[in-house]
């Protein structure tokens, strides 16, 4: 049982010369300003999320409303974020719901080329629920690299991996200590509408364990600066050790 509720909670909760323009400030190759769907991890505006994702594993489930609202510094070089999810699941056995663990992040492109660029940051999750349900009952830590290979003006494939390890927490808190490595890929059909899929394999050392998951995306532009985007996950691995069985996700976006 125990297993089972870290699984559900642990996948919710990842220079050449033409660069040599300084680790922040303008660059050459930054990308546009113009493009506001928000799914370019080398374009950090400001940006705010509102997404609701439910994932399921077995007979549990967990459905988490989250705000993450992101914020340029350094000339769009570095960008600091915090989200603020509520969640409620099955997970003890009852329904229960509150708040779930804040999340604050920092991601930093140390190197921006036209063909592409490098993405580097840090994840947290702090220890904050309001319910056993919902937290993982520790702080934890996680980071990560990102390296996007543009294929053309409209498409683009990232590579990425991150650690993932839990601080502090109680007698009965999750233990976490894991790798992901993974890939995203984007395409743009029109200046408005994108599709995106991402395939990630997850290395537990706690539970010495592989699992991992594939996702698929699709967004479009509501109005200018807001859109809209939504797509379902799906875990890969045995039952005995995937992180869930499937989950959808559905949510807004604004980019200033």
């Amino acid at each position: 049982m125990r297993f089972s509720l870290a699984s559900l909670l642990l996948v919710l909760g990842l220079a050449s010369p033409a660069a040599a323009q300084g680790p922040a400030g303008a660059s050459p190759h930054l990308p546009p300003a113009a493009d506001k769907t928000g799914t370019d991890p080398l374009n950090l505006q400001q940006q705010v999320d509102v997404r609701d994702t439910y994932a399921t594993l077995e007979s549990f489930f967990i459905n988490t409303t989250a705000y993450r609202h992101a914020v340029p510094l350094f000339g769009r070089r570095v960008r600091v974020a915090g989200t603020v999810p509520f969640a409620f699941s099955n997970l003890t056995g009852l329904t229960e719901g509150g708040l779930a663990d804040i999340g604050a992040d920092v991601e930093w492109t140390p190197l921006l080329t036209r063909h592409g660029g490098l993405l580097v940051a840090l994840r947290t999750t702090w220890d904050t629920s309001t319910t056993d349900a919902v937290g993982l009952g520790t702080h934890t830590l996680a980071p990560m690299a990102q390296y996007v290979i543009r294929l053309s003006p409209t498409a683009f494939v990232a590579p990425y991996v991150s650690y993932r390890r839990s601080v502090g927490g109680d007698e009965f808190a999750f233990d976490v200590d894991d790798i992901t490595a993974g890939a995203t890929v984007v395409w743009r059909p029109t200046a408005r509408t994108w599709v995106s899929g991402r395939v990630r394999a997850i290395a537990d050392q706690q539970y010495e364990r592989t699992y991992g998951d594939v996702s698929g995306e699709v967004g479009w532009m509501l109005l200018d600066r807001v859109s809209t985007y939504a797509g379902p996950t799906f875990g890969l691995g045995s039952e005995q050790d995937r992180g869930q069985d499937w989950g959808l996700t559905f949510g807004f976006r604004i980019v200033p």
